[in-house]
């Protein structure tokens, strides 16, 4: 269950919205143990729209790409952690936590994992009419190859990004040479 219902939080959006309270002071009104909620709810309306609001009671799953895009997104904007949550409607904890994995572990650090405790019972092989070329070791290899091939674009990507933002240097060949 959550704390606070849809309608609280769309009822104090609407009024700091209005002008009439400060953020600080609604946060009192309301009896908010923090104005940093208040804040990101105020931003999360501003950037998806009330509905974003809403209270989610499902558990959603997110693939390697949508997490790289938001890791980009966080390292090469100049904005905060809250903000690209609100960007792309996810929990401030969630973009913190898969930054840091990509920072420690690289891009197979986000691939997604199969969660819980695993089954002890065995799976029955599903037969086929035909074998597959290449044996799992091979398709181990190769899938390897391709994170680390993804890694190495998105980094090089960055680089480029980095660059573009740079200021030009002065041309060093236009300089005379000191007699």
């Amino acid at each position: 269950m959550t704390k606070y219902s849809t309608d609280f939080k769309i009822n104090a959006v609407q009024r700091y919205c209005k002008g009439n309270i400060s953020l600080n002071a609604l946060a009192a009104e309301l009896k908010l143990s923090d104005e940093n909620l208040l804040r990101g709810w105020v931003n999360l309306a501003k950037e998806q729209g009330l509905e974003a609001l809403a209270v989610k009671h499902h558990r959603r799953r997110y693939d390697l790409d949508f997490k790289l895009k938001v890791v980009e997104y966080y390292q090469t904007h100049a904005v905060g952690v809250s903000k690209v949550a609100a960007i792309f409607n996810i929990s401030a904890s969630q973009v913190y936590s898969w930054d840091r994995a990509f920072k420690l572990g690289g891009l197979a650090a986000l691939i997604p994992r199969q969660k819980g405790r695993p089954s002890l019972m065995k799976k029955k092989p599903v037969k086929s009419t035909h074998q597959s070329a290449l044996s799992l070791s091979e398709k181990q290899a190769y899938e390897e190859e391709i994170l680390r091939l993804k890694e190495q674009l998105f980094r090089t990507e960055m680089e480029r990004d980095i660059l573009k933002k740079l200021p030009p240097r002065s041309d060093l060949s236009q300089t005379k040479p000191k007699h």
